[in-house]
């Protein structure tokens, strides 16, 4: 089994990180905890290497992540998570320029074909790379970042932060040909005859039609299409004094309606089938739309796009709607309201309800089998298709996803791709032999504990509305510090040595989060273990029990033991060996 595959299957086996929740909950598992750690002494450029050993792209992350990281931070059990996404903004942000990109490589291994330069592909091209393979991406557009760049406006993420990652995937030994299409420029059986192992990871750019009436309208634009011209800068069509309906909820919705007042619309309105509660964008997104003037429309559905010409869109009919009994998603399932028809006038109907793969360029001689819903069928362990050689990833086999999903799905295929050109013969095992290492328990401010969480500042609201310049700051290097101090450092794990315990109770009464109680004990136990100088671990008896969810790592009760029966190990799990 080679290093690369040892070492990825390794991040990638979230049964590792159980103490450490925000490292478990991360898709790519990066160190959460040591890169906080780092950021809070101050060593931003170390905190960026460390982030960038699982997350090829750190500074894109820290702008546009899900951050799953937060969800499972042990400090919301407190109050608010860490401010995880924003501190890894601002390691990248504080170490760009002293950041040593690497010199130039070249693979000397087998070539290996990608399609698509987002973030799939670029990940998986980036792991290949750094192990000596000779990727060739294959991009239909003019530059990088698929998805990332054509799908997300420049507000929310700057070209200049895609650019500065992709130059290090190509320094890597990375090759792009940009304006390549397969399919027209090449085709996808040269690409299989030529190169080793061909992954497709060309994302998910065609858009889902609404299936109603009147689609064809002239005024009609989907949500992908929409942004790709808005990102591209060219054909737009005129929003001077126009009124918008986005119909959809999701983030590509956001960043449709958002673009459409900057670029001069005069109302813009949101049309989402459930309620708020149901949206799937975060509080956040909706309130800095609602602040740049959006209107959202709930428990409304679209029926029919309506002309008064019969050429232009004039409106969109729509239906009221009730919420039902919870669908196969666990949200409750919006149900129309009879006779509750009525036109919401409009200059545009943008609808942005989800994304697809394109599949025309697959053509049926290369034998590549699809599944029900007619995307290429792969194993879901290996992304290997059935055509051997041949995988597939990311957006292209699951439609529209979040990034750094999409960047797992990257590594998996790297780790797929190396083991079948080594020989491995799909025999993909997990590796168990693991070491814990000791490392210096950090200090930590005091009251820490008391340290409210910190939130970037956002620009002024007319210059967000009159420009594409980024709405977010990034924190402040003392903000970002004192941000970093909030962390429990969750891989300090309480110890417990109940044969030397005398019960003398320091250790409950300085808990400032009562996560320590004492074990009730009757009085022929307490005879015994003062007359006979039987231990509690000769009894049986537990004597201090912790509730782990509520330690806040003070290490208070360690440092009141008079018997040293209390102590933390701070731990990071090895790999150092494979079955």
């Amino acid at each position: 089994m080679s290093d690369f595959k040892q070492k990825f299957e390794f991040q990638l086996d979230p049964k590792l990180y159980e103490y450490v929740p925000c490292q478990a909950a991360c898709p790519v598992h990066t160190d959460v905890e040591g890169y906080v750690e780092l950021i809070r002494e101050g060593d931003f450029l170390g905190a960026h290497r460390l982030i960038r050993e699982t997350n090829p792209f750190p500074a894109i992350c820290g702008r546009v992540c899900q951050h799953y990281c937060e969800s499972g931070c042990n400090r919301a059990r407190l109050d608010k998570s860490v401010s995880i996404m924003s501190l890894k903004r601002a390691a990248t942000d504080y170490s760009r320029h002293s950041f040593e990109l690497p010199k130039q490589r070249f693979g000397s291994l087998d070539k290996i074909a990608i399609i698509g330069a987002g973030p799939a592909g670029l990940t998986a091209a980036h792991d290949l790379a750094k192990v000596g393979y000779r990727p060739t991406v294959f991009e239909s557009f003019s530059k990088p970042g698929g998805m990332m760049r054509y799908g997300i406006p420049a507000y929310r993420l700057p070209r200049e932060t895609i650019d500065f990652e992709v130059e290090y995937i190509k320094r890597l030994g990375v090759e792009i040909r940009y304006n390549t299409t397969v399919g027209r420029d090449i085709q996808l059986q040269e690409l299989k005859n030529e190169y080793k192992a061909v992954l497709i990871a060309g994302g998910a750019h065609k858009s889902v039609k609404l299936d109603v009436p009147g689609e064809e309208l002239m005024g009609v634009y989907h949500g992908a299409t929409y942004m790709r011209l808005v990102n591209l800068g060219e054909s737009l069509p005129p929003m001077e004094g126009k009124v918008v309906a986005v119909i959809g909820g999701g983030f590509t919705a956001m960043d449709v309606s958002r673009s459409a007042i900057r670029l001069g619309a005069k109302a813009v309105y949101i049309v989402y089938r459930r309620t708020r509660k149901e949206i799937p964008v975060n509080e956040k997104e909706i309130e800095e739309a609602e602040d740049e003037g959006i209107m959202f429309r709930y428990l409304e559905a679209p029926l029919e796009v309506v002309s008064k010409d019969g050429a232009r869109v004039s409106g969109i009919r729509l239906i009221k709607n009730k919420l039902g009994a919870p669908d196969a998603s666990g949200r409750r399932k919006p149900e129309p309201i009879p006779g509750s028809e009525f036109v919401l006038e409009c200059d545009y109907v943008m609808p942005a309800v989800s994304q697809a793969p394109d599949m025309s360029f697959i053509p049926e001689s290369v034998g590549l089998r699809l599944n029900k819903w007619g995307v290429v069928e792969v194993d879901k362990e290996t992304f290997a298709t059935n055509v051997p050689g041949m995988f597939a990833t990311g957006d292209f086999i699951t439609g529209t996803r979040d990034i750094i999903n999409v960047i797992a799905d990257g590594h998996r295929s790297a780790v797929s791709i190396d083991a079948y050109l080594r020989g491995a013969k799909g025999e993909y095992v997990v590796r168990e032999n693991l070491e814990t290492m000791d490392r210096q328990v950090a200090d930590k401010k005091a009251n820490y504990d008391l340290i409210t969480r910190h939130y970037p500042e956002n620009i002024a609201i007319s210059k967000r509305v009159s420009s594409f310049d980024e709405v977010e700051r990034t924190f402040s290097k003392e903000e970002a510090m004192e941000e970093a101090q909030r962390c429990f450092q969750c891989s300090q794990t309480w110890k417990y040595d109940s044969s030397t315990c005398i019960l003398c109770n320091n250790c409950v009464d300085v808990c400032p989060t009562k996560c320590l109680t004492m074990a009730e004990l009757t009085e022929l136990q307490f005879s015994r273990l003062f007359n006979e100088n039987v231990s509690l671990r000769e009894q049986g008896i537990p004597g201090i029990v912790i509730n782990r969810e509520l330690c806040i790592r003070c290490t208070f009760c360690e440092q009141v033991c008079p018997t040293d029966s209390i102590s933390f190990s701070c731990f990071k799990k090895e790999p150092v060996g494979a079955r």
